[in-house]
């Protein structure tokens, strides 16, 4: 009886660490939300250069390339053909929240992220 209240109490602690974890952006979206946060007209060289290594990392998710890629090729607006991609990201309800933002805030940029985008992409940092 003793060894089952020591590990409930455990689990208890150990619980609110994990949720905490798993609600925590990943590094890929972390660092596009950042890009993004402080983007005016197109990405900066250094800044494209950090997202084809996010590209190129084994880790990063497709729908994290995706949208990486979209970033990427941001000039003033995304293309045409990935704001089809990232449309199709946003209606997957498989598509974890951290990319559907960033996905969100791409389709409606119009040279800048706007106030309200920046406050979403802000709470993708944290």
């Amino acid at each position: 009886m003793r060894y089952l209240r020591i590990a409930l109490v455990a689990a208890l602690i150990a619980v609110p660490s994990v949720v905490r974890l798993a609600a925590a952006e990943t590094k890929a979206v972390q660092t596009m939300a950042g890009i993004l946060l402080k983007l005016n007209h197109f990405p900066s060289d250094p800044e494209k250069a950090t997202l084809k290594t996010l590209i190129a990392d084994k880790t990063t998710t497709e729908a994290e390339k995706t949208v990486a890629t979209a970033l990427m090729d941001v000039q003033h607006k995304v293309t045409d053909a990935d704001k089809a991609k990232l449309e199709a990201l946003v209606k997957n309800t498989a598509t974890p929240e951290g990319v559907k933002t960033i996905a969100t805030v791409l389709l409606s940029l119009n040279h800048a992220p706007s106030d309200a985008d920046k406050a979403k992409l802000q709470k993708l940092m944290s």
